[in-house]
């Protein structure tokens, strides 16, 4: 699959940006003040951009930069009052938004959410009542266990009717990569109860446990979302010193290794303090590599990485504008499924801003997989009562995403 892609990488690359945005005096790289500011004092803003150009330059300078609004031009964003005042030097328009409680650096776990330590049970009361269809593994440490700093394991759950041994297609669900984004981990949940407890009562739901291997890592970024759990409502990274963003630490193309962009791109991933920082080196970090063993070990045909929020699906490749070879088939999905529900579909550059190194550029690129990015919902920790209405849309659609075949099938 790599060998097939890369002849195209040059032609699916984005035109390079002019000359980089001067955030900074004389031209210089941004002097934004990062995560080390007065917490209480960041703002939600939206920041008007004039010019695609300014956009990537915007979106890669490590702020906490976290939606877009094509039809306003805008960006939304959360930043110190120091951030806002340099780019206000710079002439770029930056609107405080209304409703700053939603920026308040401490708050409690909305209710109704689970924490760690009550997922852990749940899932073992789950493999109990199911043992024909539920194995549960710890997979994997978390970069504070690694330290000796916490008892925190990252556990992956395998949903088959293990009473059929014939090989089966593997779907990898993921779920919890930043940790302040509450809702996907519900839903994979709900998901997973779905598929335990409608197994021989639903014929459809019977057929995909007796055809298919599904396999959950419900909670990834487990260090970070305790740190949410205590309090630390916008903590998006794991916490390995400042954190990284381990959606910017797969092995594959790690900080645009091997490809041609414009350096500005790649400002954000390279500052420790950024909200996208990606790490000392490709899967520096403990987390990501859990994930990527999930890919080498099941050889997954279909990979879905929940996110929120936003309403989009994102399908590779993140760091291109043009189309990646197998588009019509992600484009036929989307038609199928979750466009049916308002959301926007394409890849990162094309309807967000360009990423690398993301989970869903890994497994296409690396191991073939259908791969997708869902990004639900339209804030990061929503009332609980809002997660159940999103699972009722999105449920049809993710039985789809687990019955749909392979590219190479």
């Amino acid at each position: 699959m790599r060998r097939h892609l890369m002849p195209l990488l040059s032609a699916a690359l984005l035109a390079a940006c002019t000359a980089p945005m001067a955030f900074g005096p004389q031209g210089s790289a941004p002097v934004f003040q990062r995560n080390n500011a007065p917490v209480a004092e960041h703002q939600l803003v939206s920041i008007r951009y004039t010019s695609e150009a300014q956009l990537f330059e915007l979106s890669a300078s490590g702020m906490d930069v976290f939606g877009r609004d094509h039809e306003k031009q805008t960006l939304q964003a959360r930043l110190s009052p120091a951030q806002i005042a340099r780019l206000r030097e710079q002439g770029i328009e930056v609107l405080v938004q209304p409703f700053q409680a939603q920026a308040q650096e401490r708050a409690p776990m909305p209710p109704g959410y689970m924490t760690y330590q009550q997922m852990v049970p749940r899932l073992q009361a789950m493999a109990q009542a199911y043992p024909q269809l539920v194995r549960l593994q710890d997979v994997g440490d978390t970069w504070e266990k690694t330290q000796g700093q916490a008892n925190h394991d990252i556990w992956m759950v395998h949903l088959s009717n293990h009473t059929n041994r014939n090989r089966k297609p593997a779907y990898l669900m993921v779920g919890g990569m930043h940790a302040r984004e509450l809702a996907p981990v519900e839903i994979l949940f709900k998901l997973m109860d779905l598929l335990t407890g409608q197994y021989g009562k639903d014929p459809r739901i019977t057929q995909l446990l007796d055809t298919r291997d599904v396999i959950f890592l419900p909670m990834v970024n487990v260090d970070g979302r305790v740190q949410v759990e205590r309090g630390s409502a916008w903590h998006r990274k794991n916490t390995h010193g400042p954190g990284v963003d381990l959606n910017r630490n797969f092995d594959n193309h790690w900080n645009y290794q091997g490809l041609d962009v414009p350096n500005s791109w790649k400002q954000g991933l390279s500052d420790p303090n950024g909200q996208i920082y990606s790490g000392t080196g490709p899967a520096s970090e403990p987390e990501t590599q859990v994930v990527q063993a999930m890919f080498h070990r099941f050889k997954p045909v279909l990979a879905v990485d929940m996110h929120a929020h936003g309403d989009m699906m994102l399908w590779p490749l993140g760091y291109s504008k043009s189309d990646a070879p197998h588009a019509a088939a992600f484009k036929s999905l989307f038609a199928r499924t979750v466009q049916q529900l308002g959301f926007k579909g394409g890849t990162s550059a094309q309807i967000l801003y360009p990423t690398t190194a993301t989970t869903r550029d890994y497994a296409y690129e690396q191991h073939g997989a259908i791969s997708m990015t869902l990004e639900i919902g339209d804030s990061f920790r929503p009332n609980y009562s809002e997660v159940e209405r999103m699972w009722q849309r999105l449920q049809p659609h993710l039985l789809t995403f687990l019955e749909t075949p392979g590219l190479n099938e």
